[in-house]
């Protein structure tokens, strides 16, 4: 696992989210690549969630409320700089950016058959990766 953090950091550390997209999966450009992932999550979602159901009226109208705030929080975290980042035994991802603010990026995701990849150009994981977790608990480097 110390190789495979090596490898992350080498790649995140230091370096900031400068643009994000959602659609089925995340994709943040962070320095020169591409973090995609399936799930992720912050730690003051359900702030941002209660907040947006008590003071937005059209929120209950909205298609994947949950990732409502996690859009909101991501571009709250952009262009703040990666200051460490922690490997799990399941290889669930957590970034800490300059500002306090955290990110997991997890490998609970069931229906699909990889969780996250970090690579230069942002295709399918199966395709070209650098790094990626394809099941919780492992993770493949790419030589």
């Amino acid at each position: 696992m110390d190789n495979e953090l090596a490898i992350i950091k080498e790649k995140l550390l230091d370096q900031f989210i400068s643009r994000y997209s959602y659609g089925d999966t995340w994709w943040m450009y962070i320095g020169n690549y591409y973090l995609e992932a399936h799930a992720i999550e912050f730690e003051d979602m359900v702030q941002i969630d209660d907040w947006l159901k008590n003071n937005y009226k059209n929120y209950e109208h909205c298609i994947d409320k949950e990732d409502i705030p996690k859009s909101t929080l991501m571009s709250a975290n952009m262009r703040k700089n990666i200051i460490n980042i922690e490997l799990d035994r399941l290889k669930n991802l957590t970034l800490y950016f300059e500002n306090g603010s955290t990110m997991k990026v997890l490998t609970n995701t069931d229906i699909v058959d990889w969780q996250w990849s970090i690579s230069k150009n942002c295709e399918d994981p199966y395709r070209d990766f650098d790094i990626a977790c394809f099941w919780a608990g492992k993770i493949e480097i790419r030589d």
